[in-house]
């Protein structure tokens, strides 16, 4: 122990200090650590963190349109990566599915250059408005169409000898329309049965034949009095006129001749009446079988079938549309079916002028701007029709 003090006193008077935590020597740089005496233990303090510096507004609305960009692209991309999606799956389904009728032909009656794929009307006609007198069946009509082709139409072999079903309106198709007949018409009037055929004109008057319009008669209209029927017509210049006339004059058989001579002279005189008017005959009803052999002898198919086709020629002359309505309301035999008529075997019931409607509603010239009901063979919902605004 002796040995040992006396070294230690040298070491201490030559200068050679001990070093401390902050001073190791020359070879050792210098650090700005504190310590802080913890327990007799020299303890490094805890380095302080520089201050958060705040940013400015201006770097703040940086910051948040960088983010607002960097979301717009993220959506972007989404949208891509969807519509790739989408059109790689298409791909692969199509791929995938046969073709379908790639093994069989098309079948149609029609050559393979008059087949449509939009609608086109009978040339010359849109139903409610032209010239009658240049009443044109055209070539083309519409077909049914099907879940697997859609519209698809057709050349017509020839013109029919009737109007044909195509699609149904709704009863609007009637507003501006007129109805011209006898008692059977007089139905339709708002004091009689009130049928709804959307707030059309209704020209019925009992007792009435072709030569009452003719001769300018005076007649009694349930709704509106006494009144000339020509006169009213003129007066409304309606765009369709729907006439059903002959049942009064016919009742009695032989006189045919004078019958259709004054058909004739009706449809002429409406037709120099009504000069923008499309015409719309409609056959005359038969009686029921039972009153047909009983009083009503005129009224017996066989006879009618002679009377309607001479109106239908006489349609054909003067560009008339023809309804065979007879052939709605006839049963097996052709008279008209007891379904539908009253006790006295030629008025009908309340079904029978609804199904007389409907018949109307599905018989009308086609055009795609008809008002067709909603599911009906040719509706077109109001954004088809602004696609296919364009076409005739």
């Amino acid at each position: 122990m002796p040995k040992i003090l006396p070294f230690l006193q040298i070491l201490t008077k030559g200068g050679c200090a001990m070093p401390t935590p902050n001073d190791r020597g020359p070879h050792r740089p210098r650090t700005n650590i504190q310590y802080h005496v913890e327990n007799g233990w020299a303890v490094p303090d805890q380095p302080q963190p520089p201050p958060r510096r705040t940013p400015t507004q201006e770097q703040r609305r940086a910051a948040a349109r960088r983010a607002r960009a960097k979301r717009r692209r993220l959506r972007q991309l989404a949208l891509i990566g969807t519509a790739c999606g989408i059109l790689v799956v298409s791909g692969v389904i199509t791929a995938l599915l046969p073709a379908k009728g790639a093994d069989a032909p098309l079948t149609s009656d029609a050559p393979a250059n008059t087949r449509l794929v939009a609608p086109v009307p009978y040339a010359g006609s849109n139903g409610s408005a032209g010239t009658a007198q240049a009443l044109n069946w055209g070539t083309v009509g519409p077909q049914r169409q099907s879940a697997d082709t859609g519209y698809t139409y057709t050349a017509l072999p020839a013109a029919p000898a009737a109007l044909p079903e195509f699609g149904r309106v709704d009863t609007s198709w009637f507003a501006d329309a007129a109805f011209l007949g006898d008692s059977l018409t007089a139905g339709f009037c708002v004091n009689e049965y009130n049928i709804d055929v959307g707030g059309a004109l209704v020209c019925g008057y009992e007792g009435i034949s072709p030569n009452t319009v003719v001769n300018r008669a005076t007649v009694t209209s349930p709704d509106r009095g006494e009144e000339v029927p020509l006169d009213v017509l003129a007066a409304a210049q309606p765009a369709k006129l729907y006439i059903l006339i002959g049942t009064n004059a016919l009742v009695q058989p032989g006189n045919d001749d004078s019958f259709l001579a004054y058909y004739g002279k009706m449809l002429d005189d409406l037709r120099t009446a009504l000069p923008n008017t499309v015409f719309y005959v409609q056959s005359v009803l038969p009686a029921t079988q039972e009153k047909a052999a009983d009083s009503l002898p005129g009224l017996a198919p066989d006879r009618l079938a002679v009377i309607n086709a001479a109106i239908q020629q006489l349609c054909a002359e003067r560009g008339c549309y023809y309804l065979d309505l007879s052939a709605e309301f006839a049963d097996d035999a052709g008279y008209l079916s007891t379904e539908f008529s009253q006790p006295d075997g030629v008025h009908l019931t309340v079904s029978g002028y609804s199904r007389w409607v409907s018949y109307l509603c599905t018989h009308v010239p086609y055009s795609k701007d008809n008002p067709y009901q909603a599911g009906s063979t040719y509706y077109l919902s109001e954004d088809m029709k602004g696609l296919l605004s364009d076409l005739p």
